[in-house]
């Protein structure tokens, strides 16, 4: 009898503890910033009860991403970023302060970032600010510098009086929602999406644009506005004669070209990660595309290459997308770990630049483009160019 009146006690008091920690999170903005190396990165999360706890809204420039699988224990509050291997791990707060860590799960030892929140603010660069003396509106050709290597690339901005937004792209890639301010002739702006965090801070002194971008490490800006700033062809960087591939689905079952689900139907082939940014943007836009358009006679096949600890944990990782995107063409584990690479599994793939890269074959899946890299949707009109791009390729295969 005793025994059982202690641990009844127990189950108590956990309890009360729980609620305890469960009530000291209060709803509302929090500003958030990331220790990084050579930058303290901020965003906001604005937090809501729900039914099973607490949910969050991430505030990333012009995007709201939602946080749903908030986990609340005994000493610490788990935050998911989206599908990511990849949570905000915090100690619960005191005197409307709460610290802990960004920590990535992917890598082996965990890669643990500082991270402080600070309750009730809601703005992600608080401060005076001095009238702007420029005007960043439009694009930038620019050169980013990392060490003896030089890209090109194009800023985009629109700025609103102090107000900044915009994106970096490069031929790879774009570096998805930046959001800050003009001050004088200086400006500061800032992404955190998980994968993609960091901070970008120049300024434009005689018509020229100097910058950086800062987190645990560093890329230098520079060039000048140029309206007619392109990248060069995305459909002439990365070479495949012809694509032959068996890779197994989720449920383990081999899959190829030679499928009958393929026979006589053009196939969009796409090469992803789910820790990819630019593939979930794109897969965004892959998936209603998808749904819309198959009873034409078009399929969709994702090549996943993950960069898991191992192929248990990188099937886990495509499980989970599958099941939040409910995706509805085959997504194959074609990679599990950042040592597996496209062309090592794909005879004849050369200058393999990016993930995602898009490739279009055509009824009878001879090779006909190949698409390296993404703009998403925080690059506007590059994006709608893409979509346009996109579906003439599909019409045009579908002749």
């Amino acid at each position: 009898m005793m025994k059982k009146t202690s641990q009844i006690v127990s189950l108590v008091l956990l309890l009360m503890s729980f609620m305890a920690h469960s009530q000291s999170l209060n709803t509302g903005p929090w500003r958030f910033e990331l220790k990084t190396t050579y930058a303290d990165i901020p965003f906001i999360i604005n937090f809501q009860k729900n039914l099973n706890g607490f949910e969050g809204t991430l505030h990333n420039g012009k995007e709201s991403i939602k946080l749903n699988e908030i986990k609340m224990t005994k000493d610490l509050i788990t935050i998911p970023l989206q599908m990511y291997e990849v949570t905000l791990e915090m100690n619960y707060p005191q005197k409307g302060v709460m610290d802990g860590f960004l920590v990535r799960h992917n890598k082996n030892p965990k890669v643990k970032t500082p991270v402080v929140a600070t309750q009730g603010q809601t703005e992600r660069f608080p401060g005076k600010k001095v009238a702007p003396k420029i005007d960043l509106n439009g694009r930038w050709a620019v050169t980013l510098i990392d060490g003896d290597r030089k890209d090109k690339g194009i800023l985009i901005f629109e700025q609103k009086n102090s107000t900044l937004h915009g994106s970096i792209l490069t031929p790879t890639g774009d570096y998805r929602y930046i959001e800050g301010y003009v001050s004088g002739p200086e400006f500061e702006a800032a992404s955190f999406d998980g994968i993609y965090n960091y901070l970008l801070k120049g300024k434009v002194e005689g018509g020229k644009l100097t910058a950086n971008i800062l987190a645990s490490y560093t890329t230098k800006i520079e060039g000048q506005k140029d309206q007619k700033a392109a990248l060069p062809d995305a459909y002439k960087q990365t070479q495949v004669a012809a694509l032959n591939f068996k890779f197994p689905d989720l449920k383990g079952k081999m899959v190829s070209l030679n499928d009958a689900k393929f026979k006589n139907k053009p196939v969009i082939v796409q090469f992803f990660g789910s820790w990819c940014p630019n593939c979930i943007d794109e897969m965004n836009y892959l998936i209603p595309w998808y749904k819309d358009n198959q009873k034409r006679g078009i399929e969709i096949v994702a090549l996943s290459f993950e960069r898991s600890l191992n192929q248990a944990e990188a099937k886990r990782q495509l499980l989970k997308v599958q099941k939040k995107r409910n995706v509805p063409y085959p997504l194959l584990l074609a990679g599990s770990t950042g040592e597996d690479k496209p062309a090592d599994k794909i005879p004849g793939l050369k200058n393999f630049i990016s993930f995602p890269t898009t490739v279009f074959l055509n009824k009878k899946h001879e090779v006909v483009k190949v698409h390296a890299g993404f703009n998403g949707p925080s690059t506007g009109e590059f994006y709608e160019k893409w979509k346009l791009e996109f579906n003439k390729n599909v019409d045009d295969l579908l002749k």
